[in-house]
C-alpha cells in the first residue's frame, strides 16, 4: 500500500490515520461514497471503511465546524448507523500525536474518543 503522502486528495488529519492504519496493518478501504452519487443529495463520502462494517470519519475543525456542518455530519452519521454500519468520528483534537495511539484503539473497537 501507498504511503499516504503520496495522495494529494487526503487531508493531513487524513494521512494521520492512513499512516496509523498501515503501521498497524489494519485493513481498510478509503474515500468511499455511500448511500448516494457523489455530490448528489443524501450521499456521503466517508474517509475510512474498515473490517467489520466500521467507518472512520476524520472531522477536521476546518471543513466540520459550524451549525451548517455539524447539521450535514449527523445527518450523513444517522443514515449510515440505520444501514447497520458503526461509525466513529474521529475528532482532530483526539488525533495529536499524544492522543492517537488512544484514539485509534478506541476506533478499532467502534468507540469515539470524548471530545
Amino acid at each position: 500500500m501507498k504511503n499516504a503522502s503520496e495522495y494529494e486528495f487526503l487531508s493531513n488529519l487524513e494521512k494521520k490515520v492512513w499512516d496509523w492504519l498501515v503501521k498497524n496493518k489494519i485493513p481498510f478501504d478509503t474515500e468511499q461514497t455511500m448511500l448516494a452519487p457523489a455530490r448528489e443529495m443524501g450521499s456521503a463520502i466517508v474517509d475510512f471503511v474498515l473490517p467489520n462494517n466500521i467507518i472512520l470519519r476524520v472531522m477536521g475543525s476546518y471543513y466540520h465546524s459550524g451549525l451548517k456542518a455539524e447539521a450535514r455530519d449527523d445527518f450523513g452519521k444517522e443514515r449510515l448507523l440505520n444501514l447497520g454500519y458503526i461509525v466513529v468520528d474521529l475528532h482532530e483534537e483526539n488525533l495529536t500525536d499524544e492522543k492517537i495511539e488512544n484514539t485509534m484503539q478506541k476506533a478499532l473497537r467502534g468507540e469515539e474518543s470524548l471530545r
